[in-house]
Order: structure tokens, then C-alpha cells, then sequence
């Protein structure tokens, strides 16, 4: 597997949280969050923290000795659980937050967050069930689309700002 791909990936993901953390403290400075900054930056640091920690398994994985078939279905198994989690609980909070915030949280870009979430759920699918050949691209897409989502959540969070 290329390390090099990964690795831009980790670090990536740790631009994003770390510029946006930054960029938070600096714009409130006395340090409180009303419920749809929390609910992003939330997302943020899930899709961040996602993609790196999703880039960095692989060292482990592919190196414990395993076959190369169960340490696919290994890593596919990681990526459908955090992709899981993240179609369970994400969008039921947005959608709530949606109620009240209907300016910031606009229908098409929840569903455009959704789309990245079931986009991550189709390439894990095979990975984990050993469907395809292409384990490697399946895996390095899923998690460019764990980045897209967190690149999103980022704009989100400059940008669908209540005034």
C-alpha cells in the first residue's frame, strides 16, 4: 500500500481540525458555543479525526501478519463502523437543528453530507464483505470522502454562521 497517499491524508485531516480550532478560539474569545457551532465543530473533529486515525490503521493492520484478505476485511469493518455511526447520529441532530436554524442549516447541504456519508458506506461494503480487487483504491476513496465531509463541515463552520 502507498504510504505517501496515507500519510497526505493524516495530514490533511489534522489541518482541518487544527486551523478550524484555531480559527474558532480567535473568533470567540470568550470561549462559548451556541448548539449549531458545537453541532459542526463536532462534525469536524468526527471527519478529521476519522480520516486520520482511518489513515493510520493501515500500518498496523497490514503489517500484523494477517493474510491480506482478513486485513481488508479488517479495515473495510473499521470504516463501515465509523460510517455507521456517523449516518445513525449526524444527521438526526442536523435535521433538529434544522428546525430551528433553517439559514443554517440549508436541506441541500445536509443531504450533500449524507450523500459523502453513504458515498464512504459504498466503498467500505466491499472491503468488508471481499467483494473487489481493488482494495486499496476502495479504501483510499472512502477515506478522501471521509475528507470531503470534513472539508464541508469546515465551510460550514466559516461560513453558515448565525448573526
Amino acid at each position: 500500500m502507498s504510504t505517501d497517499g496515507l500519510a497526505v491524508i493524516a495530514e490533511i485531516a489534522i489541518g482541518l481540525a487544527g486551523f478550524s480550532g484555531i480559527l474558532i478560539v480567535l473568533t470567540r474569545p470568550d470561549g462559548g458555543f451556541n448548539s449549531p457551532e458545537r453541532f459542526k465543530l463536532r462534525v469536524l473533529i468526527f471527519s478529521s479525526m476519522g480520516a486520520l486515525f482511518l489513515a493510520m490503521i493501515p500500518f498496523a493492520v497490514l503489517d500484523s501478519g494477517w493474510s491480506d484478505h482478513t486485513s481488508w476485511r479488517i479495515l473495510g469493518a473499521l470504516v463501515l463502523i465509523y460510517t455507521l455511526y456517523g449516518l445513525v447520529s449526524l444527521p438526526r441532530i442536523s435535521f433538529e437543528l434544522r428546525r430551528q436554524y433553517p439559514d443554517i442549516f440549508p436541506l441541500r447541504l445536509i443531504l450533500t453530507q449524507v450523500a459523502t456519508h453513504l458515498g464512504t458506506l459504498g466503498l467500505a461494503l466491499p472491503l468488508c464483505f471481499s467483494t473487489s480487487n481493488n482494495q486499496q483504491n476502495l479504501y483510499t476513496g472512502a477515506l478522501i470522502l471521509i475528507l470531503v465531509h470534513g472539508a464541508i463541515a469546515f465551510v460550514r463552520l466559516l461560513f453558515y454562521r448565525r448573526h
